[in-house]
């Protein structure tokens, strides 16, 4: 039976206190941009400056963490003789834990900007997608809205993860022929497809229809983007154990 508590302890304190720092930096920014509101409306009477990136700053830091952490972990999971399975699964609570707690900070920071803008009668200083997408960037979200967006927050993080878990397992198992291929090949087909979409519109006309109809669907749905965003974790979760279940892992080492 597997113990995965051994070997998300490894892990669970480095993601939190990560996390709190991460959180910590975007709430310096916060506190930068209201004493820059308050110097600009002194000096010309204006107060437009607005912070909307937090949970796209989010994804990508725990994209980061996708693209780093999961092989060390995985290597010294080997020299403590943990099955790669239970090192597999063990990287996914701390990860999710990380995200709740990202999630959270982030909704109250949102909670308290919005009520300074209130108080202050400007626009707000600080959003994030759901309430740019779902919400306007007017009022205040209730409790079931920032419980919500909290939640949207933490599908998106864990999607943005899970691709990196996929790309550091992919170029693991490949070997340096195959390294280089693929370091060429992702970007040509970052840019290759949509540029050969907007070349030839009508051979690829029902692939436009059936993005319109999605993003239709995305934009006045929260739930279908998060469904989206979980389907995308499990797809890039599932081509990662199928990479890391056949790759040569050497134990690593528990001291420098």
């Amino acid at each position: 039976m597997m113990n995965l508590k051994p070997a998300m302890r490894y892990q669970a304190r480095d993601y939190v206190v990560s996390a709190l720092i991460f959180a910590g930096v975007n709430l310096l920014i916060v506190v930068a941009m209201v004493a820059g509101l308050l110097y600009f409306q002194v000096k010309t009477g204006t107060d437009s400056i607005s912070y909307n990136g937090y949970t796209l700053s989010c994804t990508i830091f725990l994209f980061i963490y996708g693209l780093i952490v999961p092989r060390q972990v995985t290597r010294l999971c080997a020299q403590l003789g943990v099955c790669r399975r239970t090192a597999f699964l063990s990287l996914f609570p701390p990860m999710i834990l990380a995200a709740f707690l990202l999630a959270l900070l982030g909704e109250g920071m949102l909670g308290v900007a919005r009520t300074v803008s209130a108080v202050h009668g400007g626009p707000p200083l600080f959003s994030d997608l759901f309430t740019l997408i779902y919400l306007g960037d007017t009022g205040s979200p209730t409790l079931v809205q920032h419980g919500l967006a909290a939640l949207f927050g933490v599908a998106y993080m864990l999607a943005g993860f899970c691709l990196g878990l996929f790309l550091t397992f992919l170029f693991w198992r490949l070997n340096k022929v195959g390294c280089i291929i693929a370091a060429l090949a992702i970007p040509v087909v970052l840019v290759g497809l949509p540029a050969l979409v907007a070349l030839f519109p009508t051979l690829f006309a029902p692939v436009i229809r059936l993005a319109v109809r999605f993003g239709r669907l995305w934009v006045t749905s929260p739930w279908w983007a998060m469904a989206f965003a979980l389907v995308l974790a499990l797809f890039f979760a599932g081509i990662s154990w199928l990479l890391i279940r056949r790759t040569n892992i050497r134990a690593g080492s528990l001291s420098k």
